[in-house]
């Protein structure tokens, strides 16, 4: 009978040893688990259930116990904190606890994997082991019982009860609200604790996102958390919550806020939510509770900014101000076009590159519409930089513009829900128009100016018009700027006309130094016809591989009223680098009866202080009415040393009604690709124009053929004789001239031509050309021009003259220069031999 029994007690010793082998098995195939194992601090409502002695010198306490509820059957985890106080090590293996669940049912503990491998207790040491039980579906903590065993073969089954911790009613495994709580992460002290609790209400959906802190207090980094979160509600509902972003790692005494969020159905109540963690134990596949917090009442988070307010946000580690600095619209085919400075200020210690923020506007209506915020992606801002960039949307006209709001929403990361981060109230005004001679302050991300129109220009253009801006651009800021490539956009009214725009910056500036002001002159072509009321202009530089706005200009103020000069005076081209003045010289006008031609003379002087090629003029003579002529310009190709002269000619034909002494000239120089147009090639447009009155003036004809002026040429006749013979039907004439030229100044190819006409007694006339060619060279050239006309009328005139006409003809058209009539010398034939003997 003994030995039967003792059989049956060494087998169940067997057992229960072969039991925790198991345990302690699974522990070591899992012991790599770089998240450790996650034991709770002792809660103060624990403490009073005491100690259990084991044997002398041995005791347990109660330290935690919690309640996860899970598909598979609610667990039930406790720790238990042995404490040896002998002086050898005392084995696990004689001790065992059981619980006894609210329902009733009696479930043996089994260590977790961490657990597993705690064998034994070293002497004069304490040391916690977590147990848990499949408690079914026990919901409550409240009311179990662990009861602690020991094997003695004495008893009638081998097992004795050593003591009990009963959980008392009162025992809340919840941290309090506002409370933190000691936790053991990757076997690293950390101290959790429930900061905040937003619900956020987007496009119908309610999500919750929730702010823990953990606080490192260990001496090494806490790579991963390796906690499971879950949302819970009053009523037991659990929601799973995501972490906001990958687990940052947590330096060894900071303190970092890790999101978590959670999709709620709309119908949850939101009061007295709770939070819990749980850590997954992967070898026996369950989920072993961790903490549990009391939320902080729900809030609403208010992204509201108010206008110019300044929104603060957190980027990675470092911080940044926002502002919606500025706010204009304007309307464009049934459209709002929003024009919106965003001002963004790096507040850290270190550079940072912004990440790709997207950009919308709400409207009042519940609509959302992009806005291009290329400008603002990938921006680089060193410590305390600050930059302004322009954003820009466009949305129907019809919807409430004055009820805007501009929403900056995170950035958006796959499987990440992308909540608000701010809403700034637009402040809505309509775009200013600026005015002509006023300055506005304009910021952007290359430094601050000051800007102001100097005159808008609608220009004749061939069978278009060209609208030209003169913009002054001052640096207010206390470095040198270096102004980029600029392009230029022009939209005149809605019609765009950016392709035919050019850009010209005097003298071709490259960097501005504080407080100097470069100027800019921007021209586009549209139809003569077209009614211009507002005009915008956008300069525009690279910037990445997008291009970034430098400046917005809109105006409807159009100055037609162009600077004039009066008659006789001279007139400034202002440009740098191709200064000259201009001077008319002489107007004349070439009738005709189909059409006539105006024709002038300039000089231009160079007044630069070097060798200077002046740039290609453009010219048109305008009538009192606004009717415009296009005019052809010649000008030499040659550069002009300081104070040189050139001769500039300048005609167009006119109809045979205008009244060609009322024309004004107007010039203008010419320019293309972005720069001033050399003499001879073509320009796209043309600016710093200018009106020249104009004298008017055909000289009268010379009576006396000694000198005539077809300037620079000055033609003097030398000698002139008309003979008749006797019998003879035909007068002989020789014209002999001298031919100079006018060195002052430098001059192109002369259209020019003079005419020679002989004209007999009866009307009868002869015409000769004369060269005025590069074969008239400073000593002049010296010739003759013989005439020979028939009649036989000639026989019966015993005396005559002939009329000599020198005319200077131009396309066609000429002007009688002088006149002089020479007698015809008669000369008798010589009598025949034999006669008068």
């Amino acid at each position: 009978m003994n030995h039967t029994t003792r059989k049956y007690a060494v087998a169940m010793l067997s057992l229960a040893v072969l039991s925790q082998s198991i345990a302690f098995g699974a522990y070591a195939a899992a012991a790599g688990s770089s998240a450790g194992t996650a034991a709770a601090a002792a809660l103060p409502t624990l403490e009073g259930l005491g100690a259990v002695s084991l044997k002398s010198g041995v005791s347990v306490k109660l330290l935690n116990a919690a309640l996860q509820p899970q598909e598979s059957g609610n667990i039930l985890t406790y720790t238990l904190n042995y404490y040896n106080g002998t002086g050898s090590n005392v084995s696990l293996i004689d001790y065992f606890s059981k619980v006894t669940t609210s329902s009733g049912a009696v479930i043996q503990g089994k260590p977790v994997t961490g657990s597993a491998a705690v064998k034994s207790i070293p002497a004069n040491s304490s040391q916690p082991v977590t147990y848990y039980v499949n408690a079914g579906k026990a919901a409550k903590i409240n009311g179990v019982r662990i009861v602690l065993f020991g094997w003695d073969f004495s008893q009638a089954n081998y097992q004795k009860k050593l003591g009990t911790f009963a959980i008392p009613g009162s025992y809340s495994t919840v941290t309090p609200r506002g409370q933190s709580k000691k936790l053991t992460l990757g076997e690293l002290p950390v101290t959790g604790k429930a900061e905040s609790l937003h619900i956020y209400k987007i496009d119908g959906k309610v999500y919750a996102r929730v702010g823990v802190s953990f606080t490192n207090s260990g001496a090494k980094v806490l790579k991963d958390t390796g906690l499971k979160g879950y949302l819970v509600s009053p009523g037991g509902s659990r929601f799973e919550l995501k972490a906001d972003k990958a687990d940052t790692p947590i330096q060894p005494k900071e303190k970092r806020i890790l999101y978590y969020l959670a999709d709620l159905p709309s119908y949850t109540k939101l009061g007295n939510m709770s939070l819990q963690f749980v850590q997954e134990d992967s070898a026996l596949q369950i989920k072993l509770p961790v903490a549990e917090y009391k939320l902080p009442a729900a809030e609403s988070p208010n992204f509201n900014v108010p206008v110019n307010a300044v929104k603060r946000l957190k980027v990675n580690n470092s911080a940044i101000e926002t502002q919606l600095a500025s706010a204009a619209v304007y309307s464009e085919d049934n459209l709002a076009k929003w024009s919106l400075k965003f001002r963004v200020r790096n507040t850290g210690n270190q550079a940072m590159t912004l990440p790709a923020y997207p950009f919308s506007l709400i409207t009042a209506e519940g609509y959302s519409y992009p806005v291009s915020n290329t400008a603002l992606a990938g921006l680089t801002l060193k410590p305390l930089e600050e930059q302004t960039v322009e954003l820009s949307a466009e949305l129907p006209l019809k919807l409430k513009q004055g009820m805007l709001r501009l929403q900056m929403t995170e950035p958006a990361e796959a499987d990440r829900i992308a909540f608000p981060a701010a809403i700034f109230q637009i402040p809505y005004s309509l775009q200013p128009d600026h005015l002509l001679a006023t300055e506005y302050p304009v910021q952007n991300p290359l430094g601050t100016f000051v800007v102001k129109l100097e005159a808008v220009e609608r220009l004749p253009w061939s069978d278009q018009d060209q609208v030209v801006t003169k913009v002054s651009l001052r640096n207010t800021g206390a470095t040198t700027v270096q102004l980029p490539a600029l392009t230029a956009l022009l939209k005149a009214g809605d019609k765009d006309i950016s392709g035919s725009a050019q850009l010209v910056i005097d003298g071709s500036a490259t960097h501005l130094a504080p407080r100097e002001t470069a100027v800019l002159y921007i021209a586009g072509n549209l139809p003569y016809a077209y009614n211009l009321t507002k005009l915008k202009i956008i300069l525009q530089y690279p910037s990445g591989e997008t291009k970034a706005n430098f400046l917005t200009l809109f105006t409807s103020q159009v100055d037609n009223t162009l600077r004039t000069v009066a008659a006789g005076e001279p007139f400034q081209m202002g440009l740098t680098g191709k200064k000259a003045e201009v001077l008319e010289r002489q107007t004349r006008i070439y009738p005709g009866t189909d059409s006539k031609l105006i024709y002038t003379e300039l000089t231009m002087t160079n007044e630069e202080l070097r060798r200077t090629q002046p740039a290609q003029l453009v010219g048109y003579y305008r009538t009192p009415d606004q009717q415009y002529f296009e005019a052809v310009i010649s000008q030499p190709e040659t550069a002009l040393n300081p104070q040189e002269k050139s001769l500039v000619t300048v005609w167009s034909k006119l109809p045979p009604e205008i009244n060609a002494s009322e024309l004004t000239l107007y010039l203008g120089q010419g320019i293309a690709e972005g720069k001033l147009t050399a003499p001879g090639a073509a320009p796209a447009a043309y600016i710093d124009t200018a009106g020249l009155a104009l004298n008017a003036v055909n000289p009268a004809p010379q009576p006396s053929l000694q000198k005539l002026e077809l300037f620079p040429y000055v033609m003097s006749v030398t000698q002139s004789t008309a003979t008749l013979s006797e019998d003879r039907e035909t007068i002989e004439a020789k014209l002999s001239y001298r031919l100079t030229r006018s060195g002052l100044y430098v001059a192109g190819l002369n259209e020019h031509k003079l005419v020679a006409e002989l004209i007999d007694p009866f009307g009868q006339t002869s015409e000769k050309l004369l060269s005025l060619g590069e074969e008239v060279t400073g000593a002049g050239l010296t010739d003759s021009l013989s005439f020979s006309l028939n009649n036989r009328a000639y026989k019966a005139l015993s005396s005559a003259t002939v009329r000599v006409n020198i005319y200077d003809e131009f396309q066609g058209k000429r002007m009688l220069l002088g006149s002089e009539t020479y007698p015809v010398v008669y000369e008798r034939a010589a009598p025949k031999k034999g006669e008068g003997e």
